[in-house]
């Protein structure tokens, strides 16, 4: 059931909407929110299986998906994808631009990181957003008209909260500065733009990696409320800037991260 009170987020139900990285996580989570409000929801992932995944447990609960693998970092599997969206929903009203990748073990000081690395961390954290709003808001413009992009961004695009991060923290700044630039050029013609800052958060991968309660505790030190977020909680925020409860916010940055920046 929708949270915020029992009562439904409003103008979602009905509305058709894309989520890039589905397959698992934040991803997976932010498409069952707004699959449970509602929306009828493309569920965009490089992983055929994990797609498949996402979209049996929002069917499992009687909701509406439909799959489209791609490559957020190559633009004709882009394309296609929302081509594929269009064609069988006959429009869209709302993207959610999630999927990144994130490596403590190759990422590192700007001296020592590999290029390879740096551009494996562009292609699919900044250039996979790009190639996604590119293509989500000319399909929100050539049907529905006027709609909601929500971005997920970072704490390392605002502050050295993960030291040796470059690649990555480099990468959800310009994400930052896509969203701010998008939110002005869009705003007249009624599409809405928004970042969601997910802190420290449990995703299946995190949870593998932080199972031992010493390096959970580690992780977690310096955050006030002193425990990870569940994607549940992510995706409870990605469904507000979705929605109309939303309506006048854009360019807004939302963030959840347990009082990690508040410090």
């Amino acid at each position: 059931m929708p949270a915020w009170g029992g009562m439904p987020l409003r103008g979602l139900k009905g509305k058709i909407a894309a989520v890039t990285g589905a397959g698992s996580g934040i991803g997976q989570a932010v498409a069952k929110r707004l699959a449970e409000e509602g929306c009828k929801v493309a569920i965009l992932e490089w992983k055929e299986a994990a797609a498949a995944d996402t979209l049996k447990q929002i069917r499992d609960k009687g909701g509406e998906a439909i799959t489209a693998v791609a490559d957020v970092g190559k633009e004709a599997e882009v394309k296609a994808a929302f081509d594929k969206v269009v064609a069988h929903y006959g429009r869209l009203d709302i993207l959610v631009s999630n999927a990144g990748v994130f490596s403590a073990e190759r990422d590192g000081k700007v001296d020592t990181l590999p290029k390879a690395v740096w551009d494996e961390m562009m292609s699919s954290n900044l250039t996979g957003m790009f190639l996604a709003c590119k293509h989500g808001i000319a399909a929100i413009k050539a049907t529905a008209g006027k709609g909601a992009v929500v971005l997920t961004g970072s704490p390392t695009g605002i502050l050295g909260v993960t030291p040796a991060s470059t690649g990555y923290s480099s990468s959800k700044g310009g994400v930052h500065a896509l969203a701010r630039v998008m939110a002005v050029d869009y705003a007249g013609e009624g599409i809405r733009v928004n970042v969601v800052i997910p802190g420290f958060t449990l995703s299946p991968l995190v949870r593998e990696l932080v199972a031992d309660p010493k390096v959970y505790e580690w992780n977690v030190k310096n955050i006030p409320m002193r425990r990870g977020a569940e994607p549940d909680e992510i995706a409870g925020a990605a469904a507000f800037l979705a929605s109309d409860d939303a309506s006048y916010m854009t360019g807004s940055f939302i963030t959840v991260d347990g009082g990690l920046t508040a410090v």
